[in-house]
């Protein structure tokens, strides 16, 4: 599958490439794999430490309890206020945000996926998104497994006036709080590389190139003949029958630009010749805003804390609540989503609010063909003409500061921690200066039938105008979910990988060999 060129490039040759081995890339190479006698080269821009019983995963990446902020892309951009600037952290590794994420599995509401213009029923995204959680081993805390933050932070919800409920896994449910959703069997972050490549590992029609960074598509009209990476000193060319880019919101869009993929008066300015003029490539980028209250844990919750610490784990994040804004989109456009993180003088005790459904949008420009810089990103939080998005992080941050006052949750709560969690009511500006996000970014390469009204890939993820190449990840999704996203990209995968392993009638299915 390997051969040498010269001294500097090698050409590696499958029948199908997918470029990232992330979230979604381990799905299709998973699914493809089992199904099919098809050749599949995986190219991943960070780390593959094998199987899971390798040994070699970094503990951060396992340990499901808390965030690990190794193997970041280092993406930045502009908040909601001028001059602030955010971190966007996304997992350059196997498995990419599913490797890192807080675990947390939500699927949002079944209208969210009707406009997509995708070829599923209610019925089959049911389906998928079971077949889906049953892949990830997600389970459900129990309420006993609650650190004791978390189960007071759910009876302040109930005391605020949102029902107790167990359907955060439930298409059809409505407002409610529970026990979250989880991906954590043994207290294990189990990413999309332990469920879909572990299985296939052995095949001998996989073929994984970790630590190789794809610069761009090589077109002859409007076929993809090959993809041009750089593996450190080396360059890779990938040849493959199919091209199938799993990049994620960020990656994907920039890898088409490099290509001549986008708008082409923005490709011409930077020096790229235009190969497929999609003006909505780096488009219609959004993401869930977030606002925050901060406290310290007062003395009665570090004891408890303690206490519960000798017994089991005490995971950053367990529950989550869905709530309606005055107004807002049914059935509920609020997520709650209260952790807890380690200071060095103590606990700290967070209470946030999540807009689900923004109606602002951003872009994604590059900064420089050199696939190593990175690309200008702008959310363009809080700019929706109407207000709206602003308007529902204020409900959710005044149902916050209910929480926080309430019976249940007020004794163990100390200070607040900065000025803005102090205010009984803060102004749009001071909101604007402490908005944050949600690690949830979609959109840059949004599905639709129409190009010219900014859709990138058809029904099927195939780039609009292509032969042979697909995007199959967070970035087509026209719409956000009212999700944690990591369920229903999986899910998407899940049900885009059916299509693409019959394209042209050319796969050969493992019954029939």
């Amino acid at each position: 599958m390997v051969s040498a060129t010269n001294d500097l490039d090698q050409r590696v040759r499958a029948d199908i490439a997918i470029l990232g081995g992330g979230t979604a890339g381990a799905v299709v190479a998973g699914r493809l794999l089992e199904t099919t006698s098809l050749s599949v080269v995986v190219v991943e821009a960070g780390p593959d430490y094998g199987s899971f019983d390798s040994g070699r995963w970094p503990r951060e990446l396992l340990d499901s309890s808390t965030l690990p902020d190794t193997h970041d892309w280092g993406y930045r951009g502009p908040g909601a206020h001028p001059g602030r600037d955010l971190a966007f952290e996304r997992a350059r590794v196997i498995g990419g945000c599913s490797s890192h994420n807080g675990c947390s599995q939500t699927v949002g509401h079944a209208s969210d996926y009707r406009s997509w213009g995708l070829s599923w029923t209610d019925e089959s995204l049911t389906g998928l998104m079971k077949e889906s959680a049953a892949r990830l081993r997600v389970r459900h805390y129990s309420e006993q497994e609650l650190t004791p933050f978390q189960a007071a932070a759910m009876d302040a919800m109930v005391e605020c006036g949102i029902p107790r409920t167990d359907d955060l896994d439930d298409l059809f449910g409505g407002p409610g709080c529970g026990p979250s959703p989880v991906n954590n069997p043994g207290g294990v972050r189990w990413n999309t590389g332990f469920a879909y490549l572990d299985p296939v590992r052995d095949e001998s029609g996989l073929h994984i190139i970790d630590q190789a960074l794809v610069d761009r598509l090589e077109l002859h009209g409007s076929t993809v003949r090959r993809a041009h990476v750089l593996r450190g000193s080396e360059r890779l060319l990938v040849e493959a029958d199919r091209f199938v880019l799993c990049g994620g919101t960020y990656g994907s869009p920039e890898v088409l630009l490099r290509s001549g993929i986008g708008p082409a008066d923005d490709l011409r300015a930077l020096g790229v010749r235009p190969r497929l003029d999609l003006p909505g490539v780096g488009r219609n980028l959004h993401d869930q805003p977030m606002l925050e209250l901060r406290f310290a844990a007062s003395d009665e919750l570090t004891r408890r804390l303690a206490d519960h610490e000798r017994l089991r784990p005490l995971p950053d994040e367990q529950v989550i609540g869905k709530a309606r804004s005055t107004g807002g989109r049914a059935p509920y456009d609020l997520h709650l989503l209260p952790w807890t993180t380690r200071a060095a003088d103590g606990w700290a005790c967070v209470l946030p609010a999540a807009c689900l459904a923004p109606r602002s949008r951003g872009t994604l420009r590059l900064s420089s063909l050199d696939p190593t810089s990175k690309p200008v990103i702008d959310h363009a939080y809080l700019t929706d003409q109407d207000g709206a998005d602003l308007g529902v992080l204020r409900d959710g941050i005044d149902l916050c500061r209910r929480m926080a006052a309430s019976p249940a949750l007020a004794p163990l709560l100390g200070a607040p921690l900065d000025e803005f969690s102090a205010r009984p009511r803060a102004s749009a500006a001071a909101m604007r200066a402490s908005a944050a996000h949600y690690w949830h970014p979609v959109g840059t390469c949004a599905i639709g039938p129409d190009p010219a009204a900014g859709a990138v890939v058809d029904g099927a993820g195939r780039v609009h105008g292509s032969d042979n190449l697909w995007v199959i990840d967070a970035s087509i999704m026209p719409v956000i979910p009212r999700a944690t996203t990591g369920l229903p990209v999986v899910a998407l995968a899940e049900h885009l990988v059916r299509a693409l392993r019959g394209w042209s009638g050319s796969s050969v299915t493992k019954a029939s060999r």
